[in-house]
């Protein structure tokens, strides 16, 4: 018996070993192209695994999250149901890390970790702290956050530390905006690593105000174009700008509203004419605010016979709370307000995000400190009065 081949006659034993390498050969070249196929899927590859301290959690829910393209909001990826206190997840990592999410129902607060190839691990304790390790930069990115964790308790011992004289407030002042600049430091490194990647954008918004404004100015710099102009990124160089236009030693910038008795009145009215003029930016609803407020009044009393003024510029939207503050709160000073909210132009004007804010403006109108409150400004006025 034999067959055709290539117009040639071949015995059958001869065609079936032809046969036989032929398979072999096919079958070699598709497992080739199988270990590419696989290398190539699976050398990004990562496993998150989440392990809980109890069982408590055991059937509800884990989800998978990411940040959209406009870091405005999470979109999940993937989601899975808690077992013997255990989840885990699988995904691919791409080329340039990414900051992920897990959270623990659709409403808690996200966990970020970094999707990066390897095995991810998170262990969440009674509290639902969480500590990530296995990879380097998660490892990386916990050593972070426990430095930033100690650097918190530290200032919290130097708050509470209480001091009697201007020397020991000088000292723990000292000490205490040392930690300050070793906190926007050690942000300020661990994101200029990343900071050409979606992962130390991340990074770089959520911890904008563990930053000082020259840090922020030079990381917005080194992000990717796209990045730069987001709209939230644009407000940001904005606010730096105004902040450096009104820095420390700078002249102050004029701002107009009206007061409570709706005349229009501006900051020049009171700064430039002689007198040492401290500009409290605050609101009826800020609770610090509130509580600090009585130390300004004594403060006021102290030093409003001896060339010191204080002009309120309240972040209030209803004239009434403004105005009901003031009375319940023992305010003698003169007030501003455009009765705006977070919008308010006086505020804008100064880059102001964040309340109680202070702005100490000198004789001649030169902006001489910002954000000074306590015993920090007593002791600042003391100076300038030559006084005890």
């Amino acid at each position: 018996m034999c067959c055709w081949i290539e117009k040639k006659y071949i015995t059958l034993p001869t065609y079936i070993n032809l046969r036989k390498e032929s398979m072999k050969k096919i079958i070699l070249f598709v497992g080739i192209v199988a270990c590419i196929f696989t290398a190539c899927k699976d050398k990004n590859a990562y496993t998150l695994t989440g392990t809980f301290a109890s069982n408590e959690l055991n059937g509800k829910t884990v989800y998978l999250r990411q940040l959209d393209s406009l870091f405005r909001k999470f979109d999940t990826i993937d989601s899975i149901k808690v077992e013997n206190g255990k989840f885990a997840f699988n995904g691919i990592a791409k080329e340039l890390p990414v900051a992920q999410f897990v959270s623990i129902n659709e409403t808690s607060e996200p966990v970020a970790f970094i999707a990066e190839k390897g095995r991810i691990e998170m262990d969440f304790d009674s509290t639902l702290n969480v500590t990530i390790k296995g990879t380097a930069m998660n490892d990386q990115y916990q050593q972070l956050l426990n430095k930033q964790a100690d650097l918190y308790e530290k200032m919290d011992s130097i708050r509470n530390s209480g001091t009697v004289t201007q020397e020991q407030f000088q000292e723990v002042d000292k000490a205490s905006k040392q930690l300050v600049e070793e906190f926007y430091n050690l942000s300020y490194d661990f994101i200029k690593l990343y900071m050409t990647t979606q992962a130390g954008q991340y990074f770089f918004l959520h911890n904008l105000f563990n930053l000082n404004e020259s840090q922020q100015k030079e990381l917005i710099s080194l992000a990717t174009p796209d990045f730069q102009q987001l709209e939230g990124i644009q407000q940001i160089k904005k606010r730096i700008e105004t902040k450096e236009a009104t820095a420390v030693g700078k002249q102050f910038t004029d701002v107009k509203g009206f007061n409570l008795d709706g005349k229009e009145v501006s900051l020049s009215d009171y700064a430039g004419k002689g007198k040492i003029v401290l500009v409290d930016f605050w609101a009826s609803w800020c609770g610090p605010c509130r509580q600090a407020m009585p130390d300004v009044v004594k403060i006021y009393q102290k030093y409003k016979n001896k060339g010191f003024e204080i002009v309120g510029i309240s972040l209030d939207a209803k004239k009434d709370d403004w105005k009901k503050a003031v009375n319940d709160l023992n305010i003698t000073w003169p007030q501003i307000s455009n009765l705006k909210g977070w919008e308010e132009d006086c505020a804008v004007a100064y880059g102001v995000d964040a309340i109680p804010h202070t702005l100490l403006i000198d004789k001649d109108g030169k902006i001489i400190e910002r954000n000074i409150s306590g015993e920090e400004l007593d002791f600042k006025l003391q100076e300038l009065f030559g006084s005890k």
